[in-house]
């Protein structure tokens, strides 16, 4: 798998900041490990300040899972549920702060993040679109979360999965 670029903040858990000033080339689940302590951003800002307007180019596109389409078990996605709607493409899986855990209404499910490497893409509004036609194939994806600042916030101990694709040998 090709290696993707994200940018964490020196903090978990605070939906205020806007400062992403930790560049990571992210090349193996390890390094998403290391990087998924912290909150993280998918792009590159102007200033390193996330918002639509300090978009500059992204090289991975993120999408969130909660699994809050049913309450039935049966009915919840899972990373085999992405590998099946989107056959031989990598991705990177990491499981959310929320994982089988309740969160507002809703019981406990698997709740996960996905991040799929692209090719570098520069215009924000091609960076949504692009969001739009992965949803549109996997209809699971939080559809709310489709803007080009969109963030994740960091888990304590995070658990992350390579699916597809081989690690990218160090250089």
């Amino acid at each position: 798998m090709k290696s993707i670029t994200i940018y964490t903040a020196n903090r978990r858990g605070d939906k205020f900041n806007t400062f992403y000033p930790e560049r990571r080339i992210i090349s193996s689940a390890e390094d998403l490990t290391e990087a998924a302590q912290y909150d993280q951003v998918f792009a590159t800002y102007e200033g390193n300040h996330r918002s639509k307007d300090n978009f500059i180019c992204s090289d991975c596109l993120p999408l969130d899972c909660d699994n809050d389409h049913s309450d039935l078990e049966s009915d919840w996605k899972t990373a085999a549920d992405v590998e099946t709607a989107f056959p031989e493409v990598p991705f990177y899986l990491i499981y959310s702060r929320h994982h089988m855990k309740w969160k507002d209404k809703f019981s406990p499910r698997p709740r996960f993040h996905i991040i799929f490497p692209i090719d570098p893409i520069t215009d924000a509004e091609a960076y949504r679109q692009l969001k739009e036609a992965v949803i549109a194939r996997f209809p699971y994806f939080d559809t709310g979360a489709k803007d080009a600042a969109r963030f994740f916030f960091g888990v304590k101990t995070p658990v992350v999965e390579q699916h597809g694709g081989e690690p990218v040998a160090a250089e």
